[in-house]
């Protein structure tokens, strides 16, 4: 079971093994049935989770009642942890299961614990939340500064270079409605662009993969440079 703390860049992965092992020591798992409320925005934060098996989405409901998905965590994601470290901490969001779930529950309290007797790991985590933070300022800059179709060509580029594979092919990494909901993009819109790039013949879709038949062209028709589908 350690191997889930290391790998992609998360908070837990700056731990070392006996850091792990005393979260793990702790923890306890539960079974969610699909569609069951993991918690609720301003609910007291006192346990962070690990998805073991199925999903769980990260959402908010709007003022007009409308769903807005932030996040839709698989095996191997982390639910806020970054929330155990608010002054007064509450779960800003709310979380649910999209289906029968496997979670392995941490208090708060453990990972507290950890982090006051050892004076570089807090060093270690005031670096990690400095970079998240850039990251999210960046987020709110281009869902702010850009329009509908550049911010899904940006993270089309984006998912090409994580995922490295120089095929001209993507894997989306969330159904095309909480991938639309997360870019800021109605459905109806979302689909709209995409037929407007296949028609152009500038994309295929292919299950939840998008090939990419003309990058340059794609990038130019949303006045984007071609740099970011570079690897």
């Amino acid at each position: 079971m350690l191997h889930s703390f290391k790998g992609a860049r998360n908070l837990l992965s700056l731990f070392d093994d006996q850091q792990q092992q005393q979260l793990l020591d702790s923890a306890k798992t539960i079974h969610l049935v699909a569609n069951q409320m993991l918690f609720t925005k301003d609910d007291p934060a006192t346990h962070f989770y690990l998805v073991k098996r199925g999903q769980v989405k990260l959402f908010r409901v709007t003022p007009a009642g409308d769903e807005k998905v932030f996040h839709l965590f698989s095996p191997g994601g982390w639910i806020a942890e970054m929330a155990m470290f608010l002054p007064t901490p509450s779960y800003p969001m709310n979380a649910q299961t999209e289906v029968a779930t496997e979670l392995l529950v941490v208090k708060r309290e453990v990972l507290l614990s950890i982090v006051e007797s050892s004076p570089k790991l807090a060093c270690q985590l005031l670096g990690f939340m400095s970079t998240k933070i850039f990251a999210l300022v960046n987020n709110v800059d281009k869902l702010t500064f850009i329009n509908a179709s550049q911010r899904l060509v940006l993270h089309l580029g984006h998912l090409y270079q994580l995922q490295g594979v120089d095929n001209n092919k993507v894997k989306l990494q969330e159904p095309k409605r909480v991938l639309a909901s997360q870019l800021n993009i109605t459905p109806e819109t979302f689909s709209r662009i995409l037929r407007k790039f296949k028609t152009q013949g500038l994309i295929e879709e292919k299950g939840d993969s998008i090939i990419l038949l003309d990058k340059e062209t794609l990038c130019s028709e949303v006045e984007l440079t071609a740099e970011i589908f570079q690897i």
